[in-house]
């Protein structure tokens, strides 16, 4: 019989690898930490170890659908995806690309990436939304807090919500990462 925690696990370590990869040719063919300015902010990576260790935290394989709001290169949907079906939205076309060929790469499931703005994408499907802010997100709140219902993940406590309650946080040792929950 196998162990589901283990396989997991074990498909985490490869989501890190590839990232790592990919993070390195990067840094090669540009000489700095990946890093860029998009239409509508700025992209970071995410620490792949601080994210899965949150995504246990919060038993994240209780939500039927999470998205990813600025996703980026995909990291977060793909270590996501090993607990419930993940979507990414990013209006990125270069991020959005890579996010599809990394994926791809890596022959996993339960992922979607779409390059969109994700706040004019319909999120009521998704019970969680997930959001590494470089900035406060009051467009984003202003529109979700009379019609979404479900839970925010934030990734940093630096631009809380106005609307969310705040529902629990995580240990300085597993992450950054504080939950909030609809009005």
């Amino acid at each position: 019989m196998s162990d589901p925690s283990r396989e997991r696990d074990l498909a985490f370590r490869k989501i890190q690898t590839a990232y790592q990869g990919f993070y390195q040719r990067l840094k090669n063919l540009n000489h700095r930490l990946p890093y860029r300015r998009t239409k509508s902010g700025m992209w970071a990576t995410s620490e792949a170890e601080e994210v899965y260790r949150g995504f246990c935290h919060f038993n994240l394989d209780h939500y039927s659908h999470m998205a990813d709001l600025g996703s980026g290169d995909g990291i977060v949907v793909a270590i996501a995806s090993l607990f419930t079906q993940a979507t990414g939205y990013e209006i990125d076309e270069w991020l959005h690309q890579q996010s599809i060929e990394l994926w791809n790469s890596l022959n996993l499931s339960k992922a979607t990436f779409i390059q969109a703005d994700f706040l004019r994408a319909n999120l009521s499907g998704h019970d969680l939304l997930y959001l590494y802010p470089d900035k406060p997100f009051y467009d984003l709140e202003e529109r979700l807090h009379a019609t979404w219902k479900g839970h925010l993940l934030v990734n940093g406590p630096h631009f809380p919500p106005r609307y969310f309650r705040t529902i629990a946080e995580c240990a300085p040792s597993v992450g950054r990462f504080v939950l909030y929950e609809s009005p």
